[in-house]
């Protein structure tokens, strides 16, 4: 096993605490430079969003001020310039308006997607994801997985040109869904990949279901289907997850299936977040913090999300520790690779460490001083995942 830390020189000097989403402060709108760097890697102009921000004075409501109304308003400005391109043939252009138009409707549903007009806005975000897949190099594709009774959706995204290509199955958070990850898809499938993006149980359009432990019985689902239509390498089957889908990643490689080549489990929560007493939670749910806490408890069932109680109960039960699939033994076969900042509170070096140490064969990347997820990095990050998957 090797420990590779990837250390930028110049990394941004971040605090050591950890701000989850917009809240306001004295009527004042604070938004993370965290967030602001992660949209704006995913497309939308880091300029326009600070502009926009003081125009913001509600969380709530579809009024102009409000957040859902500024953001949404961006992104049919896009849109609408999407369709005159269209129109006009320029049909490259027309695919970039679409994306960044996706990305400022994801803005306004972040982080809850629960409200009424947080519903329409990440419906209007689905929809202008499908209009820019049309004009992909290889046109994306939305296959129906049967579920439980029910159908869950698959973006695939092809490479051009490979009849069967490898797979990467690919999640992101309770926060971030399948069709806001084209960045981070794009560098993959320039590799070679097929990039098959899915939501979690209990967000996006899986929210039929609840956030569970058990969750990653949908990614053993869904790699079923695709060993059984046999419409890629069934040798070179792997999962990416980030943050919560890097949770779901690990424990799925805890199950040592031999039909999954590897697994990467970017930024994992799986003990720290779970939280160790009553008065820890409740102070993060009396917090900048609680809002997307609670949006995570809702998702999961919680009666009262902000009732630290229930909501201890329930985030206990998501600890791999707790589970003793990590820190009893080394456990994991399959081939692993773990990333993230070492500046991130909801999953920090030791837990890092912890599940590294609990795998055979597997690599950890501590990405400098970054926080969750690690956002700046991951333009240079994602391109040697493309690579390490390939090599293993």
């Amino acid at each position: 096993m090797r420990l590779f830390q990837l250390m930028i020189l110049t990394a941004l000097a971040l605090s050591s605490f950890l701000v989850i989403a917009q809240h306001f402060e004295n009527n004042q709108l604070i938004f993370p430079e965290r967030r602001i760097l992660a949209f704006t890697y995913k497309g939308a102009n880091e300029e326009i969003i600070k502009s926009t921000l003081p125009r913001i004075v509600s969380n709530i409501g579809n009024e102009p001020g409000s957040w859902v109304y500024e953001w949404s308003k961006l992104a049919s400005y896009y849109e609408d310039q999407g369709d005159d391109f269209v129109e006009d043939g320029y049909l490259e252009k027309a695919r970039d308006s679409f994306l960044i138009s996706s990305n400022y409707y994801a803005m306004a549903w972040f982080p809850n997607n629960y409200l009424p007009e947080e519903k329409v806005a990440y419906q209007d975000h689905l929809r202008t994801y499908l209009k820019a897949g049309n004009f992909f190099d290889s046109p994306l594709e939305v296959i129906d997985i049967p579920f439980r009774g029910s159908y869950v959706k698959v973006y695939m995204h092809k490479p051009v040109g490979i009849e069967k290509p490898p797979l990467i199955l690919y999640t992101q958070g309770a926060d971030q869904f399948k069709a806001n990850a084209f960045p981070t898809v794009s560098d993959l499938v320039e590799k070679g990949f097929a990039v098959g993006t899915f939501d979690l149980l209990g967000t996006g359009e899986n929210e039929n279901w609840k956030i569970t432990p058990s969750g990653d019985e949908l990614h053993l689902s869904i790699l079923d289907y695709f060993i059984n239509t046999n419409g890629f390498d069934n040798s070179r089957i792997s999962f990416v997850g980030f943050s919560f889908g890097g949770y779901y990643a690990a424990k799925l490689a805890s199950r040592n299936d031999p039909r999954i080549k590897s697994i990467i489990s970017f930024c994992p929560v799986f003990i720290q977040f779970t939280g160790r007493s009553i008065d820890q939670i409740d102070n993060i749910l009396r917090s900048p913090e609680g809002a997307a806490l609670v949006n995570l408890l809702r998702k999961a069932g919680a009666e009262n999300p902000r009732d630290a109680e229930e909501a201890l109960e329930i985030l206990s039960s998501f600890s791999l520790h707790n589970q003793g699939l990590v820190g009893s033994g080394k456990n994991i076969a399959t081939k692993l690779l773990i990333a993230n900042g070492t500046n991130d509170p909801l999953g920090p070096v030791q837990d890092m460490h912890l599940l590294y140490n609990s795998a055979i064969n597997a690599d950890l990347w501590l990405l400098g001083g970054a926080e969750h997820c690690a956002v700046e990095y991951l333009p240079i990050t994602v391109p040697h995942m493309a690579d390490w998957i390939l090599n293993n």
